[in-house]
């Protein structure tokens, strides 16, 4: 894929990444958790559903490649894809965290890891572990700046937080960067500003 295309195909992508922020974004302005909770988990249902379906029938899978081919990676058209991760992340994050830490966690997911994405892809010349110091950078960046909104007095446990995850999300990992990020997020939120 030429350099053009695959930079068209991220904005694509990473447009419909964005979007996620709804998420979060309802979860603060307009809905309490458990009403929260039953949209995240009919959505997520949603998406399984059609992963099943489209692994199951080859009309389904090329209705499904039709619709989303142009936001899909080579290897989800044979696994499960970055929006049911996405989905099921933001289920288990709502679930299991706090509103002042799963808010953040799903922010971070929408707009550091998109960030990433966008500046690493066209500009990364410099690797850092599987992703490029150019695009951690921009997540390190973004990061700091979402838990500055949300925790502005804590600066140094800020730009720890930021700097772990930042290494998690270019570390090379088995699990979806989707599900990984808001859970390690969550996860840190709760250890160093909740508990």
């Amino acid at each position: 894929m030429a350099l053009k295309d695959i930079r068209t195909h991220e904005l694509v992508r990473k447009a419909i990444h964005m979007s996620s922020s709804a998420i979060p974004l309802m979860y603060w302005y307009l809905f309490d958790r458990d009403p929260m909770l039953k949209i995240v988990i009919i959505m997520a249902s949603g998406f399984l559903l059609a992963e099943y379906l489209r692994f199951q029938s080859p009309g389904v899978k090329q209705l499904f490649t039709a619709i989303f081919g142009p936001a899909l990676r080579p290897h989800e058209y044979q696994k499960l894809t970055g929006a049911t991760y996405v989905f099921t992340g933001a289920v288990l994050s709502i679930f299991l965290f706090p509103e002042e830490v799963a808010v953040p966690a799903l922010l971070i997911l929408s707009f550091s890891d998109t960030s990433a994405a966008l500046i690493g892809i066209p500009f990364g010349r410099h690797p850092f572990f599987a992703k490029s110091m150019e695009g951690s950078t921009a997540f390190f960046i973004v990061t700091l700046i979402i838990l500055w909104l949300f925790y502005p007095e804590r600066y140094i446990s800020n730009i720890g937080i930021a700097g772990l995850l930042t290494v998690a999300e270019a570390l090379p990992a088995k699990i979806d960067d989707n599900f990984m990020i808001p859970m390690v997020a969550g996860i840190l939120l709760m250890l160093v500003h909740v508990l």
